[in-house]
């Protein structure tokens, strides 16, 4: 019985990546895309344009936008800071690059929005008004979403929120219920001593943390759609299983080894299927961070 456990248990990895396989790659394309949100302080007098400039060829046939219906002499003032290798990746596009969607003009919110495939990673936030235009001096490296302040008076871009304290609302996401839940699961599974219960918390925070050092920001947009939650966790998924097996077959001295690994799979299998509701829930807050 003992034995059976410990196979089903070593077949749990094998298991989610035949699941995987089954996921249709029509799905490709289907869910959440790079974007950054940019919101302007110390804006000047009037109307504002915004664009991002990235390193590139301009397109021989930029992708068709919205800019036709804006005011030609913000977008000639715009353009202007185009040059030496610089390109305005939504406003012009990018040779070679999928397409930017987005608005030169801010949301109803008051902030920028860029988005999709073709959005580079590194580049400088370009603004301008009739009168005038500027672009920020230090290129911008984005996570996979980005929130950003640009002061138009310093002409520089910081993070929306600190980078430290995003990293932790974000771990506190997914550690508080993957030990609410894996705890449950450790005393059902008959675990008592002190000692067996700061092998899991030590054990869980470290793999928490290293699945979001893995993931980074992908993991706050895992909660948009169970697919999306699957196709992003499941790697790292199966790295937090053997760590935690082994972990727990090393570490605990509590019943035998059997029991301690079919407790990794028992748990890692309930928390990678629970654990998509509270990052769903809180969808909207995570990636507004």
């Amino acid at each position: 019985m003992k034995r059976n456990a410990l196979s089903l248990a070593c077949m749990f990895p094998a298991l989610l990546l035949c699941l995987s396989c089954l996921i249709p790659t029509a799905f490709a394309d289907i869910g959440p895309k790079p974007e950054v949100t940019i919101t302007v302080v110390n804006a000047p007098e009037g109307e504002l344009y915004l664009d991002l400039l990235a390193e590139g060829e301009p397109a021989d046939s930029p992708y068709p936008n919205s800019n036709g219906e804006r005011n030609p002499a913000i977008l000639a003032s715009l353009r202007s800071l185009e040059g030496d290798g610089w390109v305005l990746a939504y406003t012009t596009g990018l040779a070679r690059r999928a397409p930017v969607f987005g608005d030169v003009r801010p949301g109803e919110n008051g902030a920028w929005r860029f988005s999709y495939i073709g959005l580079p990673e590194t580049f400088r936030v370009a603004a301008a008004t009739a009168d005038q235009a500027q672009a920020a001096e230090v290129p911008y490296t984005r996570d996979f979403v980005g929130n950003i302040v640009y002061d138009w008076e310093a002409n520089t871009v910081r993070e929306a929120t600190p980078p430290p304290l995003r990293f932790l609302a974000r771990l506190a996401a997914t550690l508080v219920p993957t030990l609410a839940v894996e705890g449950l699961i450790f005393w059902l599974f008959g675990f008592r001593e002190r000692r067996s219960w700061l092998v899991f918390l030590a054990a869980n925070l470290a793999t928490q943390t290293g699945l979001h050092l893995a993931v980074g920001s992908m993991l706050a947009e895992a909660g948009w759609h169970f697919l999306n939650y699957f196709l992003t966790i499941l790697i790292p998924e199966l790295a937090v299983w053997v760590v935690e097996a082994a972990a727990y077959a090393l570490l605990l001295k509590e019943h035998d080894r059997y029991q301690r690994i079919g407790y990794a799979l028992v748990a890692n299998l309930a928390s990678f299927v629970l654990g998509y509701f509270p990052l769903h829930l809180l969808y909207s807050f995570l990636r507004g961070l």
